[in-house]
């Protein structure tokens, strides 16, 4: 494993768990931005991680010449770093805060207003009374694994994709030149 690229994934892990420190702490993760769309913001964030690791590691270990497997290796050592540290992270949140958090959500107007949406839509499959059942066994099914394989999984497959197309557009191979 490349030092460089091991380092600029911690460097990742630091800038997300602070992002996400903020959304936390400062009340966000309820807000419309914090619910849906604070997790995809983190996730697309390793891109520039991606360059900045293939980059250095290009420039300073393989001397301006870099080929596409070894591209390719660097950043998806960034992606490993950044799975393995944010999926622990995101378990450590989950225990730490975001349960609470769940069933604050679960018992709020904005969730009975999904439910009676939901309702109207299908009088006979659900049903006004039961509600409080419903409420109930999404507070009971609240789990950390699951919370962090649902934030681990885009991460894996943005990620993938992500390496890949980063590392072809940013491999270099010798210049060939015709005289």
């Amino acid at each position: 494993m490349n030092k460089r690229a091991l380092n600029i994934g911690l460097l990742y892990c630091i800038v997300v768990i602070i992002y996400k420190l903020i959304i936390l702490l400062g009340g966000f993760t309820l807000t419309r931005f914090g619910f849906y769309y604070s997790n995809i913001v983190a996730i697309f964030m390793i891109i520039p991680f991606f360059v900045l690791a293939i980059r250095e590691v290009r420039e300073k270990d393989f001397g301006g010449i870099i080929s596409g497997k070894d591209a390719v290796r660097m950043a998806l050592t960034v992606l490993a770093v950044a799975a393995v540290v944010l999926s622990l992270y995101n378990y450590i949140e989950f225990n730490w805060k975001f349960r609470d958090i769940a069933v604050q959500y679960y018992n709020s107007p904005e969730y009975l207003k999904i439910l009676n949406d939901w309702q109207v839509k299908s009088p006979d499959k659900v049903k006004i009374e039961n509600f409080s059942t419903i409420i109930n066994e999404q507070i009971t099914a609240l789990s950390a694994g699951k919370a962090t394989t649902g934030k681990l999984f885009p991460l894996i497959l943005i990620g993938l994709s992500g390496a890949f197309i980063t590392a072809m557009i940013m491999k270099r191979g010798p210049k060939h030149h015709l005289n």
